[in-house]
């Protein structure tokens, strides 16, 4: 197995360093519909007032990219793809997204929905019309059922249905459409919603919860 470990290394920090650890005290998680909530806060802060929110794709698509070219699959096709080294960046991959889906912030039964990671995931693997097509498709999905785990079980349907008709390797429609079932599968497994992060409307830190 040959592996670039200047370029491994880095990929893997990126991947697979959690969210949650990137989120300050001022960060609550919410559900869809709690952001009515927010919004009538007199200190309401936009979603987009999280500064992970913006750092999430830009590192999974960064750490994708850096993997694929430490294991030397970026521009191979299936047949002369090795596929030790395959297996290992699939799974990496995978590895990340539930990485970023724990937290130990908010209620039990929540996990973090990782909406901008897995966006810049599937950006990396597929080619940018597939890509740009299902993320909006996943996002139209979001805003209709009003749901988080709506936003992937959109994206993977489309993607998968772009991917097949716009002749996309399979090496790397499956890789992109099982991320974003993932939280999905996270979320049955576990019973938990998902949640995203966003600023606290009450301005004070968030203490975690005690079981009672």
């Amino acid at each position: 197995m040959t592996i670039h470990w200047s370029l491994f290394v880095p990929g893997v920090v990126l991947l697979l360093y959690p969210a949650d650890r990137l989120l300050s005290s001022l960060v609550e998680l919410r559900s869809f519909d709690c952001f009515q909530n927010l919004e009538n806060s007199p200190r309401y802060r936009p979603w987009w007032w999280v500064p992970v929110l913006w750092l999430d794709p830009l590192r999974a698509f960064l750490g994708t990219v850096l993997l694929q070219h430490a294991v030397g699959v970026g521009d191979a096709t299936w047949a002369v793809t090795p596929k030790p080294e395959y297996a290992l960046l699939v799974g990496i991959i995978g590895l990340g997204v539930v990485c970023q889906t724990i937290t130990r912030r908010g209620d039990t039964g929540v996990l973090l929905a990782p909406i901008g990671f897995v966006a810049g995931i599937v950006m990396a693997l597929t080619p940018l019309p597939v890509a740009l097509l299902g993320i909006v498709t996943a996002t139209l999905g979001l805003f209709a059922v009003r749901q988080f785990h709506a936003f992937f079980a959109f994206g993977l349907v489309a993607v998968c249905l772009l991917g097949v008709v716009l002749g996309t390797e399979m090496m790397w429609i499956g890789p992109a459409v099982g991320v974003l079932s993932l939280p999905i599968v996270a979320g049955l497994v576990t019973g938990s919603t998902l949640e995203v992060p966003t600023r606290n409307g009450s301005g004070r830190p968030q203490l975690p919860r005690l079981k009672t």
